[in-house]
C-alpha cells in the first residue's frame, strides 16, 4: 500500500510539472514522502472557529401582578427572563399563564417580614409564627400562583436573618423540588446556608438594576453586570416591571447580547454553576494530588 501511495504521488508531482510552465520554487522530495502529504492535507484542512466565551446572566423580574399592562410590557422583552410573582397581586395569574404560554419560566416572590416594618402585603411570612402557621402561609402562597419553578424573597431583610424560619421554608421547598434565590436584602441573610443544608439549588442576587430610577444610574448598574458577568462568567441580576426601567432594558437587550451575554432562565443558571462548581472542586483535587506526589518524588 505504502508503495501503491508513494507512486500514486509520483505521478501526479510529474503532471503538475508537465502542465505548469512556471514554478516559483522546484517540488521538494520530501513531498513524495505520504506521511508529509498527510500531514500537509490536514494542516490545510478548514479549522473550526472557535466559539466566543459566553457570559451568563439570569434576569429576574421581580413584584409582578400588580400591573396588568407593565407586566405585559416586562413578559414581551425579547430574552430569557425570569418573572417572580406576588401571590395574591391582582392581576399575578392572568400574567402568569401569558408568561407560560409565552415559555418564560416563573418564581414565586415570597413576602417576607423586613426590618423596617413595612407592610408586605398578602401571604407574608414573619417571624412571630410557629412552625405550623409558616408552613401553612407558605403553603397557600406556593398554590396562588401557577407554573412555578422557584421561590425568592420580597423584602425580608429581618426573617432571613433567622435560621429557624428558614429551615422551614427551606424544607418545604426541597419537598416541592424547587429552587430558591436570595434577594439579598440583608448582610446577615441564613437563607443560602439553610438552603445548601436541604440540598436545595440556591444562589444570592449580584445586582439590583433600579433602586435608583433615573435613566443614568440604571445604565450604570447595567454596566456594571457586564462587568460582573464577565469577571465571573455568570451574573444573577433583578429589575422590577416599572416603565422607567423597561424603557432601559428595552434598549440595552440587545447591546448586551452583542456583548457577549447569553441570557438564560434561573433554573439553567443554578445548573451552569453547579458544573463550574464541581469542576472547580475536581482541578482543586488535582493539583492537591500532584502537589503531593511531587513532594514525595523530591
Amino acid at each position: 500500500m505504502y508503495r501503491i501511495l508513494r507512486a500514486a504521488l509520483s505521478l501526479m508531482a510529474v503532471g503538475l510539472s508537465a502542465t505548469q510552465t512556471v514554478l516559483a520554487e522546484p517540488v521538494s522530495q520530501t513531498i513524495l514522502n505520504p506521511e508529509t502529504v498527510l500531514q500537509t492535507n490536514l494542516s490545510t484542512e478548514k479549522k473550526p472557529v472557535q466559539a466566543k466565551p459566553r457570559y451568563y446572566i439570569s434576569l429576574i423580574i421581580d413584584d409582578m401582578g400588580y400591573r396588568y399592562q407593565s407586566g405585559k410590557r416586562a413578559i414581551n422583552l425579547p430574552a430569557n427572563i425570569t418573572y417572580s410573582f406576588l401571590p395574591y397581586a391582582p392581576h399575578a395569574r392572568k400574567l402568569a399563564n401569558l408568561a407560560n404560554h409565552k415559555q418564560k419560566e416563573i418564581m414565586l416572590h415570597i413576602p417576607m417580614e423586613a426590618n423596617n416594618g413595612k407592610r408586605m402585603g398578602p401571604g407574608g411570612l414573619t417571624s412571630s409564627m410557629n412552625k405550623a402557621v409558616f408552613s401553612l402561609e407558605l403553603e397557600h402562597d406556593l398554590s396562588a400562583i401557577p407554573y412555578i419553578k422557584g421561590v425568592n424573597n420580597h423584602m425580608g431583610s429581618l426573617l432571613t436573618q433567622q435560621m429557624e424560619p428558614m429551615t422551614w421554608l427551606m424544607e418545604i421547598l426541597a419537598a416541592r423540588e424547587m429552587y430558591f434565590v436570595d434577594s439579598r436584602t440583608s448582610g446577615k441573610s441564613q437563607a443560602l446556608k439553610a438552603a445548601r443544608q436541604y440540598g436545595l439549588p440556591s444562589e444570592t442576587r449580584d445586582i439590583f438594576v433600579d433602586h435608583d430610577l433615573s435613566e443614568k444610574a440604571m445604565q450604570q448598574q447595567l454596566a456594571l453586570t457586564v462587568a460582573v458577568a464577565k469577571r465571573n462568567g455568570s451574573v444573577v441580576v433583578i429589575a422590577h416591571p416599572f416603565p422607567e426601567t423597561m424603557h432601559v432594558l428595552e434598549k440595552w437587550l440587545p447591546q448586551a447580547k452583542a456583548q457577549g451575554l447569553e441570557f438564560v432562565y434561573m433554573s439553567k443558571l443554578l445548573n451552569i454553576r453547579k458544573g463550574i462548581r464541581a469542576q472547580r472542586k475536581m482541578q482543586k483535587r488535582l493539583t492537591q494530588w500532584q502537589t503531593r506526589k511531587q513532594i514525595k518524588s523530591n
